[in-house]
């Protein structure tokens, strides 16, 4: 994926950095830029809810850094 952290809105930065901290309720997530990152594999639905993929993990990393 490149550049993929060019081109995340604010709002898709800070969902992400939500569903990192694992602290969220679904309905207090932008469900636009949820939307977003389910289509570009940083962020997916598993039996336990919303979660962080490994790629939005490594992307998230590497905004911080």
């Amino acid at each position: 994926m490149e550049n993929t952290d060019d081109r995340l809105s604010p709002s898709e930065r800070r969902t992400l950095q939500h569903l990192a901290g694992g602290d969220h309720h679904a309905s207090e997530l932008d469900w636009v830029a949820l939307q977003r990152l389910k289509r570009l594999g940083l962020a997916e639905v598993q039996g336990t809810g919303l979660t962080i993929t490994q790629e939005g993990l490594r992307l998230l990393q590497s905004l911080q850094s």
